[in-house]
């Protein structure tokens, strides 16, 4: 059903759902201004004419505006999601391009730690194969030697 609901478009302007009711509160909001200054200029600035006078050419200035909104609204919304879509494509690549360096940075860690250990590994079997003690701890894996020797791989 929520599938659906995203990916379905509505109406002659393709619209999609999503956006269906953003572009009509948008158009309503848009409609309401002009109809609002379209009866001030009429009812303040044409005094003259009768009442029925002055509701004709209030629907005679909006009607024209109508499809002129709507399209300009349409414009608007089209130029949102556009928007939205590039900016999700940069940060999905963003994303993907941290992804791989923090895998590199954690498989360099790795790398060195798996070094590190089998360096002592060796010097563990070397002192037990002499027969001398071996009292050296096993490397715990650290993130500031690995920073420092980050910085010395860059």
């Amino acid at each position: 059903m929520m599938k659906r609901f995203l990916s379905g478009r509505i109406s002659i302007w393709s619209i999609s759902e999503a956006w269906g009711v953003v572009y009509y509160i948008l158009f309503s909001l848009q409609i309401t201004v002009v109809i609002c200054l379209i009866s001030w200029q009429e009812i303040f600035h044409n005094t003259d004419d009768t009442p029925t006078e002055t509701l004709i050419a209030i629907g005679q200035g909006t009607a024209p505006l109508v499809i002129t909104i709507a399209a300009e609204t349409l414009v608007i919304l089209l130029t949102l999601e556009g928007t939205v879509m590039l900016a999700e494509r940069y940060l999905k690549r963003r994303y993907q391009i941290g992804r791989e360096e923090g895998l590199n940075i954690a498989r360099r860690r790795q790398k060195r730690y798996s070094a590190r250990l089998k360096a002592w590994d060796a010097r563990r079997l070397k002192s037990i194969a002499e027969g001398e003690p071996f009292d050296e701890p096993m490397p715990e894996f650290d993130d500031d030697d690995d920073d420092e020797a980050e910085e010395e791989d860059a």
